[in-house]
């Protein structure tokens, strides 16, 4: 019969350095956080399983090889193989039998993580793991987190979301460069649709023109266009128009109906209910508010 204590012994299976964090209130309600990190050499076969946890796990595989199994996928992982796990649902890590891994981890969370993990998916085609070829790159950012964690001040959390953050671009960007947008012919037509976006946003219904000068269907563009940009072609469209009648609040003297029109809002309804719903108020109220320049 297994004792419990037994379940949660590790002596002897690994070696690691590691630390768990506490954060503080403001840490909490505003950053991204680190909850463990460290690095761990497996010295004999295990396994680890968990679920139902409010953080996300990042690893790398320094070296070695094991198996990781995220919601029923599994994955096999060897030396430059990362991984992104939503610890809410069931997972495990299992080390190789004959070439027990080394990791560096981080478990981290905050009120932005999930809206990260869900881009990243998106842009990973649904997969949880992705390869990197300059392992020390990212163990020396793990390394700077457990540094860090010896510094319990609100400086030190500061930084250390800060380091959350640029590990979310990495992440990002070698999905983008490696991942689901790696063919370059893709990342070239979504950029030339941005292009044009940017010089026919204002034109009013674009589909047409955008089906034409493209030659393919707005759906099949607006896909490639989110997993790269993370962001929809109309929602890229709507902005640019925003965008566009701010200035002209701003660096004009319109009258809010030209603003509308110009600007490929469309009309004076439509754009009052914009700035109500993007910046709390209305189309006038804006101008006053950062045109000051026309004041007496």
């Amino acid at each position: 019969m297994i004792k419990s204590w037994e379940l949660f012994a590790t002596e002897g299976m690994t070696s690691s350095d590691r630390s768990l964090h506490t954060p503080g209130d403001f840490a909490r309600q505003n950053l991204l956080f680190v909850q463990e990190v460290g690095r761990l050499k497996s010295l004999k076969p295990h396994r680890c399983v968990r679920e139902k946890l409010e953080s996300y796990l990042f690893l790398v595989v320094l070296d070695g090889r094991g198996t990781l199994v995220v919601d029923g996928h599994e994955y096999k992982l060897q030396t430059g193989d990362c991984a992104l796990v939503d610890c809410s649902v069931h997972y495990e890590h299992i080390s190789d039998e004959q070439d027990g891994w080394e990791l560096a981890w981080v478990h981290y969370y905050g009120h932005t993580a999930r809206n990260f993990y869900e881009l990243f998916r998106k842009g990973n085609g649904g997969k949880s793991v992705f390869h990197i070829e300059d392992v020390e790159q990212w163990n020396r950012l793990i390394g700077q987190l457990l540094e860090l964690q010896k510094d319990r001040s609100m400086l030190a959390e500061v930084r250390s979301g800060e380091l959350l953050l640029h590990l979310q671009y990495c992440i990002l960007q070698k999905i983008s460069d490696g991942g689901a947008l790696g063919d370059e012919q893709e990342r070239q037509l979504v950029s030339s649709v941005r292009e044009w976006l940017n010089d026919h946003y204002a034109e009013g219904d674009i589909t047409e023109a955008l089906e034409q000068a493209f030659a393919q269907s707005r759906d099949v563009l607006d896909h490639s266009f989110a997993q790269y940009y993370g962001i929809h072609i109309g929602e890229y469209v709507g902005n640019r128009c925003l965008n566009a009648a701010k200035e002209l609040l701003r660096f004009s003297i319109k009258p809010v109906e030209k603003v509308a029109g110009e600007s490929g809002i469309g009309d004076v309804m439509t754009m009052q209910r914009l700035f109500r719903e993007k910046e709390g108020m209305s189309a006038e109220e804006y101008r006053q508010k950062w045109a000051q320049w026309i004041r007496n």
